[in-house]
């Protein structure tokens, strides 16, 4: 008899309850209007099915973050850092390649090297020939797809001036007043942060 009552609550058990898919589309909105009353009525007078729709609630609360891609998911942030002169690439292959293409000659300095993540940054910094008593920034980016990436050239809270690299990497900025800024590489799924560039 003992097991027979086990069989038959087996069987029986939460036969009139609806199936947890279904409570999980009621409780989302996704069932038809017809059905969304038959499930209502009945969690007025099921504990059982009532329970399930609250840890339903708690399981999407406490999943609701976790299920969205970070910012760092989405997006890889670096921070460049500065090569020493004539600086060794991160993987030990000699020098730092690639100037600006419209790189001026004549600098005494050469340019400054940054690497960041996969990226390889050359900075040239130069006397701005157009207006005299400011800078120009010539720049080339390796070792990232350079499609719509954004150049900003930003100092304190402000932009100061923004610009599209170019097919091959290149960009300029021109007409700079002599300080410290930070630079910052934005594409679709990386940015790079140049800071304390001072110019």
């Amino acid at each position: 008899m003992a097991q027979m009552e086990d069989s038959l609550k087996a069987a029986l058990y939460r036969i009139t309850c609806p199936d947890s898919a279904t409570l999980g589309n009621y409780h989302l909105g996704l069932l038809g209007e017809t059905a969304v009353q038959p499930i209502a009525n009945h969690l007025a007078v099921c504990p059982l099915c009532t329970r399930e729709i609250e840890q339903l609630e708690v399981f999407l609360l406490e999943t609701a973050v976790s299920l969205q891609p970070s910012t760092g998911e989405r997006i890889r942030v670096w921070i460049a850092k500065r090569l020493p002169s004539g600086g060794q690439t991160r993987q030990g292959l000699g020098p730092a390649v690639g100037t600006p293409a419209f790189a001026l000659r004549g600098s005494s300095s050469g340019p400054l090297m940054y690497e960041a993540g996969d990226a390889q940054l050359s900075l040239e910094v130069q006397d701005d020939p157009e207006q005299p008593g400011r800078k120009v920034i010539l720049g080339l980016v390796l070792g990232i797809a350079t499609e719509a990436v954004e150049a900003k050239l930003l100092q304190g809270d402000g932009v100061v001036t923004a610009v599209t690299l170019d097919e091959i990497g290149n960009f300029t900025f021109t007409g700079l007043e002599t300080g410290t800024y930070e630079l910052t590489l934005s594409g679709a799924d990386v940015e790079i942060h140049v800071q304390d560039l001072l110019i």
